[in-house]
């Protein structure tokens, strides 16, 4: 099969490394597998470029004005060319930009696309802080549904955001298809004398990032909590004016940045609780990853990531900052066997829920 995915940018987030692990199983399943992009990435540094050359995968990039990356005009008439270039069996496309630059180029194409699109958040709905640029998100994305409702097939990767899809427009019967995550041979390591606490992820206001150090410090007045030496490592990148922001926050030297992480798994294996307080999230990719790695978790309790923690069997959930001190409290007294049979739940559920292998079988049926 023919299959060309369009996304914005290779920058590392959720939906770039659950397409990265779909194109590989795609590729080594015998399909021809090419790349369009339409804009930069937002740094060298986090790009999965590399990640995706070495699967030989072909990478086509639109160039142009920053704001218009691959909506302007002359990127609807380089994408109706190149698409009349390329015989797809599969046209597959993973952001409201790539959505609407495909579905323009097909209304001048003699021969249709086979469209699917993968939604993979609730676009309009994350944390901005201004209102008129809001509105207009939630203007765009109302709009936006109306070409979703032409494709082929539409695919969720959460029951929250099929939810939030069929209040939109209840005329779309979107197919729910979670990520999968690849449990990783997980190192017997001793974390009996570690405290440390953990978060990775974008650095923005939507992920709760003020939360988790307000209630750290505060944390750390407290004699008993003060004793155990717990650090807090937060990695990840946000844009310059962000992380000045939340550095002013901070009184503590025991609190890391770290920047992008590219050794994900010596991260997982440094920390004792991996802390994810996001607001919103399409699935939650990096929590899934927490816990494929053996990881305690504790997250918000909203959607979709409390259909992925069950309180107190495989995860702590907290609703507010006062009970976040508290499970983190919790969470880090656990003895040893209390500690392992929350991750042998968790790593239950990754593999009966997520896993890779079934991922890939439901989509490759969507295309059929």
């Amino acid at each position: 099969m023919k299959i060309c995915h369009v996304i914005n940018d290779l920058s590392r987030g959720g939906a770039e490394s659950h397409l990265y692990t779909l194109v590989k199983l795609q590729i080594e399943n015998g399909n021809d597998v090419s790349l369009l992009l339409l804009g930069k990435d937002q740094s060298n540094f986090t790009s999965l470029e590399d990640d995706f050359f070495s699967l030989k995968v072909k990478i086509m990039r639109f160039k142009g004005p920053k704001k218009l990356q691959g909506i302007n005009p002359l990127s609807v008439i380089k994408g109706i060319n190149y698409f009349k270039n390329h015989d797809f069996d599969i046209v597959h496309t993973h952001s409201p930009r790539s959505d609407l630059l495909v579905y323009l180029c097909s209304l001048s194409l003699s021969t249709s696309l086979k469209r699917i699109v993968t939604i993979h958040g609730k676009y309009g709905t994350y944390l901005q802080g201004n209102y008129f640029i809001d509105l207009l998100r939630k203007i765009f994305v109302k709009q936006q549904s109306k070409i979703w409702k032409t494709a082929d097939n539409v695919i969720v990767i959460s029951e929250s955001i099929k939810d939030w899809l069929k209040h939109l427009n209840p005329s779309i019967n979107p197919i729910v298809i979670p990520y999968g995550i690849e449990v990783p041979d997980i190192l017997n390591v001793d974390k009996s004398k570690i405290s440390t606490l953990g978060y990775l992820g974008k650095l923005n206001k939507n992920k709760g990032i003020e939360d988790l150090i307000d209630v750290y410090e505060k944390l750390l007045k407290k004699e008993n909590f003060n004793k155990l030496e717990p650090n807090l490592l937060i990695g990840g990148v946000g844009s310059k004016n962000y992380i000045r922001s939340i550095n002013k926050r901070i009184s503590n030297k025991n609190i890391q940045f770290l920047g992008y992480v590219e050794d994900r798994y010596n991260f997982f294996n440094s920390i004792k609780v991996f802390i994810f307080p996001s607001y919103s999230e399409g699935l939650g990719l990096v929590l899934l990853e927490a816990m494929s790695h053996g990881v305690l978790c504790i997250t918000r309790d909203v959607t979709p990531m409390n259909s992925i923690i069950n309180n107190g069997e495989n995860g702590f959930l907290f609703k507010d900052n006062n009970e976040l001190m508290e499970i983190i409290e919790k969470a880090l007294k656990l003895n040893s066997l209390e500690k392992d049979k929350m991750v042998k739940s968790a790593l239950e559920k990754i593999e009966k829920s997520y896993s890779i292998m079934q991922m890939y079988l439901s989509i490759d049926k969507a295309y059929n």
